[in-house]
């Protein structure tokens, strides 16, 4: 399948022996127009755009000569091309996409099974290690095809023992086993124990000052009310209690005996009683004890 089956019989001919000459006369005609002290003036412009436009309308012409070349030239080669494409370049095409599909179908494979494999061995040293948060995926590995099973397992296994130094490290806290188990569980999302331990020293100082903020609020609360009863009983009056009037003493029948029986007499009390107030508030109640006819013994 070597031979040579392309060949050009005729190449093409194209006559352009008067360029040459024809660039040497638009060579004079610029040069005559001597465009570098060409000054463009208000008066000037239009003389110089119609230069400009003269300039283009030729250009366009030759350009216009040199596009029907280029498609007489192309033609016979465009239709060679596709007969080219058709019968030749899209067959080994083809069946070039048949066999790197077998190929890619049989490098997945092996890829699967390498994975397979190591992922065994990761489960392996997890059960171990008494390991049972960290999925296999945590890990990042990038397996391909030249990578060698004992180059990932050593992978594994640096991942592996980096975990188990991290847990042992919280375990060895001296913090309370709360405090270890908040850091514990940061350190199974993170897999960074020094970044989950800050975490949850930040979380417990915030804690801390939300307390502390909460039990000044109470304290200011609970004076804010004292305050108010103290001003309140500044400000009220001593009420003196309504009198109750004796109830009647009925006269009991008059005995057989003409001789009256005596009335009766209340009971007489004894009540000791501290009262704390004002000097005015006290000066109201030796008032009301004075003016009741109230015996008092003042200390």
């Amino acid at each position: 399948m070597n031979e040579n089956i392309i060949t050009v019989q005729q190449l093409p001919v194209i006559v352009y022996e008067r360029l040459e000459s024809v660039g040497q006369e638009i060579d004079k005609r610029i040069a005559a127009l001597d465009l570098d002290k060409q000054l463009v003036t208000e008066d000037t412009k239009k003389a110089v755009k119609d230069t400009k436009v003269m300039l283009k309308k030729e250009l366009d012409n030759f350009e216009e000569q040199r596009k029907r070349i280029k498609e007489q030239v192309v033609a016979p080669y465009m239709v060679f091309e596709k007969a080219y494409n058709s019968f030749i370049k899209e067959k080994y095409e083809k069946a070039d996409g048949i066999l790197k599909m077998k190929i890619d179908e049989f490098d997945r494979r092996l890829k699967a099974d390498k994975e397979a494999r190591i992922r065994a061995y990761f489960t392996e040293l997890c059960q171990a290690n008494n390991i049972d948060f960290l999925p296999f995926e945590r890990l990042g590995l990038k397996i391909g095809l030249s990578d060698s099973d004992k180059s990932l397992k050593d992978l594994v296994n640096t991942n592996i023992e980096n975990v188990v130094k991290s847990l042992k490290f919280i375990e060895s806290l001296t913090d309370p086993d709360e405090y270890k188990a908040e850091i514990l569980t940061d350190y199974k999302q993170t897999l960074d124990v020094m970044r989950s331990i800050n975490n949850a020293k930040y979380r417990k100082q915030q804690r801390e000052a939300e307390l502390q903020r909460l039990e000044a609020q109470k304290a200011r609360a609970e004076q804010a009310r004292l305050a108010a009863e103290a001003r309140a009983k500044e400000v009220a009056p001593l009420q003196a209690p309504e009198e109750v009037p004796a109830p009647a003493i009925q006269e009991a029948p008059a005995p057989p005996q003409e001789v009256p029986a005596p009335a009766p007499q209340e009971e007489i009390l004894h009540f000791t009683l501290e009262v704390i107030g004002t000097r005015a508030q006290l000066r109201a109640l030796r008032q009301f004890l004075e003016t009741n006819n109230i015996k008092y013994n003042s200390k």
